[in-house]
């Protein structure tokens, strides 16, 4: 039986610092931020253009969503990959609202437009004895699946009943950041993404040549 998902992977940049929910407990933690995206082209002259920006809220749990808190920090270019999802929700009002919502499986730097280094993280000696014996007390699931404590019985993570409290939501617009905020993000992108399309100066390569003039 096939199961329909919306996967889907987004460029773009974080419009603000992800906050966490849940604390630094792996298996509670969750975070959210809110992702830029704004399409561009270049046209007929070779001027380039860029369309409407498309703001997206970004969901991450457990261990992703700790790295997540650790790495990416507003006006940072991403790669997300998840599943698309509309959360919805009532206003003061008593009219009801939606958004669009990205729960990820994959976040990263888009290396596109900078420079980024990797640090593994170990697990401590008192959390690979918890998790052993944890795992030695675990009672399979009917169908082989293992119960994921806190997210459901066997369920993936985007079924988790996971409720932000920070920021507030914009009622009439569904978006977390002030129109200053947006507007500095979108700014600040186009600034980056201009600058990685101009010419890079000769000589630039040379500390990667390996002395046959090719990579």
């Amino acid at each position: 039986m096939a199961i329909q998902q919306g996967q889907i992977t987004i460029t773009g940049f974080a419009g603000n610092d992800p906050t966490l929910r849940g604390g630094q407990d792996e298996s509670r933690s969750a975070c959210r931020f809110r992702l830029a995206s704004t399409r561009g082209y270049m046209d007929r002259n070779g001027v380039w253009r860029e369309q409407a920006t498309t703001w997206v809220t970004v969901k991450a749990f457990r261990t992703l969503a700790l790295n997540v808190v650790n790495s990416v920090r507003k006006g940072d270019a991403v790669i997300v990959t998840g599943i698309l999802t509309t959360e919805t929700w009532r206003a003061e009002n008593g009219d009801t609202r939606s958004s669009m919502i990205i729960e990820a499986s994959n976040i990263g730097h888009d290396l596109n437009y900078g420079v980024s280094a990797m640090r593994k993280i170990a697990k401590s000696n008192e959390q690979t004895a918890s998790s052993t014996q944890q795992g030695a007390g675990r009672t399979p699931q009917q169908g082989g699946g293992d119960h994921d404590p806190g997210y459901g019985n066997g369920e993936r993570h985007t079924n988790a009943p996971v409720t932000f409290g920070a920021p507030p939501v914009d009622p009439q617009t569904g978006e977390v950041a002030s129109e200053e905020d947006m507007a500095a993000v979108v700014a600040e992108a186009a600034a980056v993404a201009q600058r990685a399309m101009d010419p890079q100066p000769v000589g630039a390569r040379d500390e990667f040549d390996d002395g046959a003039g090719s990579l």
